[in-house]
């Protein structure tokens, strides 16, 4: 059976990833001198703590060539063929490190693939790919679905500042000022694995509100409807947003997903964004 690989950057309620048995590789957080890797000694209560106390950011950075080598190895020596899954190469070294990683286990079968997403709309690839697997397809089978899904989605966000994607040199300080002096909220979002700004609407609730307006327009006439929620410490929000459109839209399936520090890092406390993918008729 193939076996799936990604990195922490891909966001799903935890049950998925042990479910289906995804290996998840973490990515760096650098705190006040020290590294951790996110999921194995890093929790969320503590880093937001430093982030909202410490006059320094945290920095992130892709997993170290050597943790992939070591899970494709193990894996690859129990006789499973590969597909390893990451963020987008735009806006991180990850898929990077995994080919590194590739190229030194020149005998077993692994497959690297640069999704150019992150966080739920990445999550949702990586679950369609594990339940291919289970099902029994093949690495290619599951490959060209994957390529399909990916032209296809969709992902909008806004922040409650930003703040944080300018410190991480995501975008320039001269548009978080503009961006906060005029109590502008701009609605991001991710187009050939980079951040772009799609457009600027006045308070976070009519920013809200504008992110159900995104999916709605793009779910009209398309069927196997997913649509995956990510936020970062908006649980309440989240939840609420994901049942108003259940039962709008009666999507095949709707995630709700909390950001880990990686991307939490870059977004800052009162992020929420909107996935979709679906199917033309």
């Amino acid at each position: 059976m193939v076996r799936i690989v990604t990195d922490s950057g891909a966001h799903l309620p935890p049950e998925l990833f042990r479910q289906y048995a995804i290996t998840v590789v973490p990515l760096v957080v650098n705190i006040g001198g020290r590294t951790y890797y996110e999921g194995e000694d890093l929790d969320l209560e503590t880093f937001y703590r430093y982030l909202q106390t410490s006059p320094t950011l945290p920095t992130t950075s892709q997993p170290p060539v050597g943790r992939f080598y070591e899970t494709y190895r193990q894996l690859s020596e129990e006789g499973h063929p590969i597909l390893s899954i990451h963020l987008s190469s735009a806006l991180s070294g990850t898929y990077a490190s995994a080919v590194a990683a590739r190229e030194m286990l020149p005998e077993a079968e692994i497959h690297v693939v640069d999704t150019r997403w992150i966080s739920v709309p990445q999550g949702m690839l990586v679950l369609e790919a594990a339940r291919m697997a289970r099902a029994g397809a093949t690495a290619r089978e599951i490959l060209e679905r994957l390529e399909f899904m990916r032209t296809r989605m969709v992902f909008y966000f806004v922040l409650d500042t930003l703040e944080y994607l300018a410190k991480g040199g995501r975008v320039s300080n001269i548009q978080a000022l503009m961006g906060n002096l005029l109590q502008l909220k701009p609605i991001l979002k991710l187009h050939e694995g980079r951040i772009e700004a799609h457009e600027r609407v006045r308070t976070t609730q009519r920013a809200r509100a504008r992110l159900l307006e995104l999916i709605r327009e793009y779910a009209r006439g398309r069927r196997d409807l997913r649509i995956g929620v990510m936020h970062t410490r908006l649980p309440e929000v989240a939840e609420a947003i994901a049942r108003a459109l259940e039962e709008e839209l009666r999507p095949a399936e709707i995630i709700v997903a909390e950001a880990g520090p990686a991307v939490a890092t870059h977004a800052g406390p009162g992020g929420l964004g909107l996935a979709c993918y679906g199917s033309e008729e």
